[in-house]
């Protein structure tokens, strides 16, 4: 099933497949001209995404492959499953912060000075609010509230996963990594319900456990008070 969420966790990545696979599931099948008609998309970020979730096996063509005219796409099996997953996973409360306002900012100081560039983003995720900390201010254009609300919450949900977590090539019991496109996501669970994300640049070379330790020595005060 971990197919299923590495499929899901590839369309809450982006507005342009979140919102495709929306269309699909809601009407069945679609014309990527349609889809940009009724999405207000740019016919390109359209053809893109439809590519992207061809590639992973999430949406199929419907008609033969020399048709030119009136290709027609709709979701695989798997790509109701997973379109179903994030669905199920849209609810959670999110909010970007600045410096100041995260809930460890001695931790978020400390990460961005270890990890410099390759600090994308960390979030503080309890279990009904997120707050959420941008490093490169670029990912605020690139992810819009609502994909970043479905990415959270998809990543945060342990049920999304239900392949025991020591059987997968990186992690354990009480750690996490997702790849997704070109990001390192780390999930550290810390106390009382609290679980942090990590957003590095996926090309980092980093020791997952020494990353664990180090968040989870850092926020202890926090956690404490």
């Amino acid at each position: 099933m971990t197919e299923t969420w590495d499929s899901a966790g590839h369309i809450a990545s982006s507005r342009y497949r979140l919102a495709v696979c929306r269309y699909l599931s809601e009407h069945g099948s679609g014309l990527p001209s349609r889809i940009a008609a009724e999405t207000d998309l740019a016919q390109p970020h359209v053809s893109r995404a439809l590519s992207e979730l061809r590639e992973r096996g999430i949406v199929e063509l419907l008609v033969p492959e020399s048709q030119q005219k009136g290709r027609l796409y709709g979701l695989t099996d798997l790509g109701e499953l997973a379109y179903e997953r994030v669905a199920l996973d849209r609810e959670a409360d999110v909010t970007v912060v600045e410096a100041g306002e995260f809930p460890a900012p001695e931790m978020s100081s400390e990460l961005q000075n270890a990890y410099g560039d390759a600090l994308r983003a960390i979030a503080w995720c309890e279990p009904l609010q997120t707050r959420i900390r941008f490093f490169e201010r670029s990912l605020l254009d690139r992810y819009d509230e609502d994909t970043v609300k479905t990415l959270v919450a998809t990543l945060t949900n342990e049920e999304a996963i239900d392949q025991p977590l020591e059987d997968l090539p990186i992690g354990g019991p009480e750690l996490v990594a997702f790849a997704i496109d070109d990001v390192l996501i780390v999930r550290v669970p810390l106390d009382d319900g609290v679980k942090l994300l990590v957003s590095l640049d996926a090309a980092i070379d980093v020791t997952l456990s020494d990353l664990r330790d180090s968040c989870r020595q850092m926020t202890a005060a926090v956690l404490d008070s």
